[in-house]
């Protein structure tokens, strides 16, 4: 009926007409639709390709390794043999770290579809080494020839489901809907956010057929959508707002939990130093005080003793021994108190210092030991501008120098210099003429009790360590080095005063 000659009515030659236009139509979607689909198979089986890549990186790539370290020739070629008669491969190229090359290839294997290079290492105890390259390479061939087939496969089916859903629905509209479809088509086509208010109408009786079924669900629909939309607009501004909330609160809680991880970590770092501070005062008052407390127990009580008549050389003798202990007894716990008092100072009054009288200060506190070891100090007069504390530093260069008056030649020869840094600081050196330090001394020096030379002196070994802890927190550094000349160079740095 749709096909009858021309000199009957003219709907038929248009029908003839629509016809031809809906199955050019349906061979040019038929066509999309294929190289689409064409394209997607083509996609997949990229993706086979890699999931192939994957499985041999999970499954072959680690026994390789191994195998290439341990150097299991025998291991390597079984690898390789496994990987090469996978699905697909079709070039299969091992490089060892010696240049040696391993090869299989399929015997169709022409080109590639898809290949893939590893860099093989080998791990040990977080150190990886190189052992060679991996070169994995998808044969193209029979990837080719099943996209080729399955393209035409959907091409067939593609283009036969189109011809006749075209046919039919052009049946349906010659006989039954094409003026109401279009109308419903211009309707849909004219419908947006702005005009879900409008209903559809179409320009016949009401028949409770079908098509006013279609009309009174486009109308339905169409006032669900109204609805849906204004309610997903509600949601969706809902969700933005508890989506701030949120990152908002996890933003809150990151800091929180930052904040309170910092904080203990310098508790710890706190508690670690206060628990090896409570060792040197613990180590202190148990040696270094034991000593010196049981001299003068023992001189006290020889002159007290009432059986005892001792002439006056040996009172003198007694007594001075009693001075000389009470005076280390002092010192040490001097000491103890400036180590304190390094932490318990939170406020330092920082201030432009003049070396050269806090230089001077020392000697002369040390103008006893001085004049007894003949010791000479050669020194600048020029000195730079640094920020610290006069009494902490006062103390370091006390520390320093007799330092040096103790373990250096005799007679003792000191030189005090100083040098200007790059990174804005100033470095204050004392060398002397003494025996220098062996590495696993100077490993140790700055640490509680450590002496020099236990044999030839009698200290508490808390000075460096105070040095340490003085310079630290006054933002320097403190160290020590060879001198060209023999000797020995402690030094410590403080921030330049410009």
């Amino acid at each position: 009926m749709l096909f009858h000659s021309s000199s009957q009515s003219p709907h038929r030659n248009l029908a003839t007409r629509v016809v031809v236009i809906i199955m050019v139509s349906a061979l040019l979607w038929s066509i999309l639709l294929t190289a689409a689909l064409s394209y997607s198979l083509y996609r997949y089986e990229l993706t086979e390709a890699e999931r192939q890549f994957t499985n041999i990186e999970h499954s072959y790539i680690p026994s390789l390794e191994a195998g290439l370290w341990e150097a299991d020739t025998a291991r390597i070629n079984t690898l390789l043999d496994g990987i090469a008669q996978l699905e697909d491969v079709g070039s299969v190229r091992l490089t060892d770290e010696l240049n040696q090359q391993f090869s299989r290839q399929h015997s169709t294997f022409d080109k590639f579809f898809a290949s893939k290079k590893y860099m093989l290492q080998y791990r040990i105890d977080n150190e990886q080494y190189s052992v060679g390259q991996l070169h994995i390479g998808l044969i193209a061939d029979d990837i080719e020839q099943r996209l080729w087939r399955q393209s035409r496969n959907i091409a067939l089916v593609t283009v036969s489901a189109l011809l006749f859903c075209a046919i039919l629905m052009l049946l349906i509209f010659r006989f039954a809907v094409s003026r109401h479809l279009h109308a419903m088509a211009e309707f849909a086509s004219k419908l947006d956010l702005n005009r879900l208010a409008q209903p559809l109408k179409l320009k016949r009786q009401t028949r409770h057929d079908e098509l006013d079924q279609v009309v009174d669900a486009i109308n339905r629909l169409q006032q669900r959508i109204k609805h849906e939309l204004a309610r997903r607009n509600e949601v969706e501004q809902q969700l933005n707002n508890n989506a701030m909330q949120l990152e908002q609160q996890v933003a809150l809680r990151t800091t929180d939990l930052q904040l309170k991880n910092n904080t203990l970590k310098q508790q710890s770092s706190e508690l670690a130093s206060q628990n090896e501070e409570l060792d040197a005062y613990a180590h202190t008052v148990a040696h270094d005080l034991k000593h010196p407390l049981t001299s003068v127990l023992g001189m006290s009580r020889l002159l007290n003793a009432t059986y005892l008549e001792l002439s006056s050389e040996q009172k003198h003798a007694a007594l001075t021994s009693i001075d000389k202990s009470a005076n280390k007894m002092n010192d040490i716990i001097n000491a103890l108190l400036l180590l304190a008092s390094t932490r318990e100072k939170t406020q330092i009054p920082l201030q432009p210092l003049d070396m050269m009288e806090i230089i001077s200060n020392s000697k002369e506190r040390l103008a006893g030991v001085i004049q007894q070891y003949n010791v000479s100090i050669s020194s600048s007069n020029d000195w730079p501008k640094v920020v610290g504390y006069s009494m902490w530093i006062e103390e370091v260069w006390i520390n320093y120098l007799s330092n040096a008056i103790k373990y250096g030649g005799r007679p003792p020869h000191i030189i005090i210099s100083s040098q200007t840094l790059d990174n804005g600081k100033v470095m204050f050196l004392v060398e002397d003429n003494g025996q220098p330090l062996n590495t696993e001394q100077q490993a140790a020096l700055f640490s509680p009790f450590q002496r020099f030379s236990p044999k030839s002196a009698d200290g508490h070994g808390l000075g460096l360590s105070i040095v340490k802890r003085i310079i630290e927190r006054l933002g320097g550094n403190v160290g020590y080095r060879v001198s060209d000349n023999g000797g020995s160079i402690f030094w410590f740095s403080l921030p330049n005063a410009d």
